[in-house]
């Protein structure tokens, strides 16, 4: 490993490691089909990583504990409790991450409710691609 002097060198280092640092995306959703198709999608984007895959709410808070992902994407459906509630939980954590609610269809009512109970956006199942690259976008400008 090379070594660097000075601290010209120090900030270039340390600048180059968040340009290449990869964000971590952890997805909730009871649906096993949208799993693993947004793990699939996931996956493929530049800049981000999978931390990790739940489908039940006890799973989703040890997911977020455990591999402390930058952003969470949570269906909002997410039973037996209330992916809202679910939403307050992972919010009031040290440390929580973004989370990008996750509704069949991105209503305005989904979204007031989603902001609410904290969530940082909404992306609607329906056009989850196109609502998952935008809101990713502006949870992390520096990585698009």
């Amino acid at each position: 490993m090379p070594r660097y002097r000075g601290a010209r060198s120090l900030f270039i280092l340390a600048s180059m490691e968040e340009i290449t640092r990869l964000r971590k995306v952890a997805i909730a959703d009871d649906s096993p089909a949208f799993l693993a198709a947004a793990a699939n999608y996931v996956a493929s984007l530049p800049g981000f990583m999978l931390a990790g895959i739940a489908s039940t709410a006890p799973q989703t808070l040890a997911l977020v504990e455990a591999a402390t992902p930058d952003v969470l994407l949570l269906d909002l459906g997410l039973g037996p409790k209330r992916g809202l509630e679910l939403v307050q939980r992972v919010k009031a954590a040290p440390a929580a991450p973004a989370v990008v609610a996750l509704a069949l269809f991105d209503t305005p009512e989904a979204l007031a409710a989603a902001k609410r109970a904290g969530a940082d956006e909404l992306v609607g199942k329906e056009r989850f691609i196109a609502g998952l690259s935008q809101a990713l976008a502006r949870l992390f400008p520096s990585a698009s």
